[in-house]
């Protein structure tokens, strides 16, 4: 970019809702521009911004309104490329911001064409005014730009008052001034018209850009909503044609079953109607007939019924004497190897227990257990029962306290029948443990407690 005017003030605000929410000297916005500086505030997005050039009176001299886009991290998109300076120097006029008509460029009024969609037009309403809020914001002055008194206008010596002037030349002169008085005035009239002019023909441009756009987005729904219409009313028309012909292909199909129907009908009560007179005789046989055959395969299935129901309970009766049979020699059999236990090893324990020796094994959760001579025979037909018995708990218990303790993680499934498998503490003895509390984590503990809660 050419380097500005010596005598212009640089800043650029950056505008949030039509509000003004960032003030950046041009030295700050250059170095947001090189991304050492990022604005999170329009992360993703895009902002309006104005790049405004200042008198040391704090009057505005010139405005570009341009369109700034950023990245996720809140710098600026290094695609960005609009020669501020250089569309200031040949902007057209704007407004009169207290030092004459500014020098302006927006999307209405954009002197390179193909810097135009980088533009965007101010708010010239009633309580939203861009240009209101700009100097507003430049005559607060927070950024602190560099103020200059203006420079006093030398006085004309006053010319030497002649003692004696003529009643000729005092008219002549108050004439000459007053000519020159209603020059001075029908010419700052005419430019302030011109201003005035301008200023109007720009807000008339911005709301014609606005209500063109407006034009566009509703043009634009309005054909995306007609195409979608003409589209639906083009399948409905379809499904309509499909639906005509397959009623027009049903009603012929069924306009020759129903004729095929009536001939048959008739054919078939005409050969009814002849049958009837020549057979009614021979149904009566038939039916005869027909009622003797019945009641001979009735008594035949009845009697091959009742022989299959004897020896099903006859078999029955063998059956319930031989359980009872198996059943006692079971009981005795089991008798029998108790008295043969205790027979055969009961002189030999007997006199290991006088001699001070005990039978001790050691059982899960319980340690080292001694046997009692009259246990060992429980003791051999089911070590797992006779140790759940030991410790004081079910069998279903003891056994899921020895899964815990082989493998001590939460056992608890999740809705997708995955196992938590989290490591727990281990639960030492079987009297102490607890299904469904003691092998699960404390999540699932919390869990289990929120359920019993809830069904009280």
């Amino acid at each position: 970019m050419p380097n500005a005017p010596a005598e212009q003030l640089e800043a650029v605000f950056l505008f949030q809702e039509e509000q003004i929410s960032r003030e950046l000297l041009y030295p700050e916005f250059e170095a947001i521009l090189d991304g050492f500086i990022p604005v999170p505030d329009f992360a993703n997005g895009s902002a309006k911004a104005a790049y405004v050039q200042v008198d040391h009176s704090l009057c505005v001299t010139g405005v570009v309104f341009f369109l700034l886009g950023f990245d996720a991290k809140g710098m600026v998109d290094r695609r960005w490329n609009v020669p501020l300076r250089q569309l200031i120097e040949s902007a057209g006029t704007g407004p009169d911001m207290g030092a004459g008509a500014i020098r302006l460029a927006c999307y209405s009024q954009c002197p390179v064409a193909w810097h135009q969609k980088s533009l965007w037009d101010p708010l010239m309403q009633r309580g939203k005014n861009s240009f209101v809020a700009l100097r507003k914001v430049v005559k607060a002055n927070r950024l602190g730009l560099i103020v200059k008194p203006p420079a006093a206008k030398p006085q004309k010596p006053a010319a030497p008052v002649q003692a004696v002037r003529s009643i000729e030349d005092a008219e002549r002169e108050q004439a000459a001034i007053e000519q020159k008085l209603h020059e001075h005035y029908t010419q700052e009239l005419r430019d302030k018209m011109a201003l005035l002019i301008k200023e109007q023909r720009l807000r008339i441009a911005t709301l014609m850009n606005q209500h063109q756009a407006k034009f566009h987005g509703v043009q634009h729904e309005h054909q995306q909503r007609l195409l979608a219409y003409q589209q639906k009313h083009q399948q409905y028309e379809k499904q309509n044609k499909e639906l005509a012909e397959r009623n027009r292909n049903l009603k012929d199909t069924l306009d020759v079953q129903a004729t095929k129907i009536e001939g048959m009908r008739e054919y078939f009560a005409h050969k009814l109607k002849a049958q009837q007179q020549d057979e009614s005789s021979q149904v009566q046989v038939l039916q005869e007939n027909f009622a003797l055959e019945m009641d001979a395969k009735i008594r035949a299935a009845t009697a091959e019924l009742r022989e299959m129901l004897d020896m099903r309970e006859v078999e029955l009766f063998y059956r319930h004497q031989n359980e009872s049979a198996l059943k006692e020699e079971i009981v005795n059999l089991k008798r029998e190897n108790q008295l043969l236990l205790k027979n055969s090893g009961d002189q030999l324990l007997g006199r290991l227990t006088k001699a001070g020796v005990n039978m001790v094994v050691f059982l899960p959760g319980l340690g080292e257990v001694a046997i009692a001579l009259d246990d060992i025979g429980r003791y051999l037909e089911d070590p797992q029962a006779y140790a759940a018995d030991k410790a004081g708990v079910s069998e279903a218990i003891y056994f899921a306290w020895m899964e815990h303790h082989k493998t001590s993680c939460c056992s608890a499934v999740d809705a997708r029948g995955q196992i938590c498998g989290k490591s727990i503490p281990t639960i030492e003895t079987p009297i102490e443990f607890h299904p469904g509390e003691s092998d699960r984590c404390a999540q699932h503990q919390a869990v289990a407690y929120q359920l019993v809660a809830e069904r009280r």
